[in-house]
């Protein structure tokens, strides 16, 4: 297996951008037209050391960017393992396929089928309880350096995000082998003679933390229960050594089905209360987006009535010179009429 440190590597090359080699203040042309020898026989190596470290030999200093976070490997750890964990699924798809055909191989050959379907359960079980304490270490570490004032908040956000992230890869590849897990313990029941009518009655109801993949896991953890109390039954009333190995088959598989539920459940609530914070975040973000929007709605109409009210008041003002020169011109001609008929009338006697 192999680890992706692609950006592990760009972060670096573009952390040694913003540290250009100094240039050598200890190279001179000496008077025969040569460098110094200090300056040529160790240029490179004063290009990876600080300007000052030649000042004093006894104490040079390194220029050193600062680590990723450690929980930054986690993701790596996490990806390792699912990657494990499918390549095993397929080699048990396999052979769950060629346990279950009916035929007449050895009794030996079955046995040793059957150890290795064990095994392989039993590794990609582990698989997953792996990923799942990965899960939580990155939890641990943020809050070990929360304590030691080194985590900054957009590190401890990134942090919660690659924690969703990597939760809600494995509980998808912890629901696709709980079904197939689920499948096989059907036909393995089947071939027992064993009742496979059992139908999901026990699935509980609908809560406001459960959606329909954990009603799903609830239901194939209720179904594995009840194979392990039938199989305990039957072992009680069998004394046949084929069928008392098929019994054990069938009660370990129920048993890591109960597991892979109740890693699904954890993950799933670990989602839901990271996300309740995220959601919390995005309605945040999408309510400013909204109120920026009727903001600048606002504004518009502001900024036009703003336009229109000069316009308007020009309108008024030319309105009123209106109605003031049609004032002046209707008083105007009545002056003229009054000035001759006072002129004609006689005086008095």
């Amino acid at each position: 297996m192999w680890r992706d440190r692609t950006n592990l590597y760009i972060s670096y090359r573009q952390s040694c951008t913003h540290h250009p080699a100094k240039k050598n203040k200890y190279v001179a042309a000496t008077g025969n037209g040569y460098s110094d020898p200090i300056g040529s026989g160790s240029e490179e190596r004063r290009g990876l050391m600080s300007a000052g470290a030649f000042e004093d030999d006894a104490d040079a200093i390194i220029e050193m960017d600062l680590l990723p976070p450690r929980w930054a490997d986690v993701s790596d750890e996490v990806t390792e393992h699912l990657a494990i964990i499918a390549d095993k699924s397929v080699k048990l798809d396999k052979l769950h396929q060629k346990h279950v055909l009916p035929g007449f191989d050895d009794e030996d050959q079955k046995k040793s089928e059957e150890g290795e379907i064990e095994r392989l359960t039993q590794d990609i079980t582990k698989g997953f309880h792996d990923c799942q304490k990965a899960i939580k270490r990155v939890e641990h570490l943020v809050n070990d350096n929360k304590q030691r004032g080194g985590v900054s908040r957009g590190e401890e956000i990134m942090a919660r995000n690659i924690q969703i992230s990597l939760a809600g890869k494995v509980q998808e590849a912890s629901a696709g082998f709980r079904k197939k897990q689920s499948s096989y313990l059907k036909k393995l029941r089947g071939l027992s003679g064993m009742n496979t009518q059992v139908e999901r009655a026990s699935t509980p109801l609908y809560s406001n933390v459960s959606g329909p993949s954990i009603m799903e896991s609830d239901a194939d953890k209720s179904y594995s229960q009840s194979a392990l109390l039938q199989t305990s039954q039957k072992q009680l009333t069998s004394n046949d050594a084929a069928i008392m190995q098929r019994e054990r088959e069938i009660t370990d598989i129920a048993q890591g089905i109960i597991e892979l539920a109740d890693i699904f459940k954890e993950l799933q609530t670990m989602i839901i209360d990271q996300g309740t914070m995220l959601d919390r975040i995005d309605y945040n973000v999408e309510r400013m987006a909204t109120d920026v929007r009727a903001a600048d709605k606002e504004l518009k109409v502001a900024s036009g009535y703003q336009k229109k009210g000069t316009k308007r008041r020009i309108i008024f003002l030319l309105i009123l010179l209106v109605v003031g020169m049609f004032i002046l011109l209707m008083v105007k001609p009545k002056k003229k009429d009054r000035a001759p008929i006072e002129g004609n009338v006689p005086p008095p006697p």
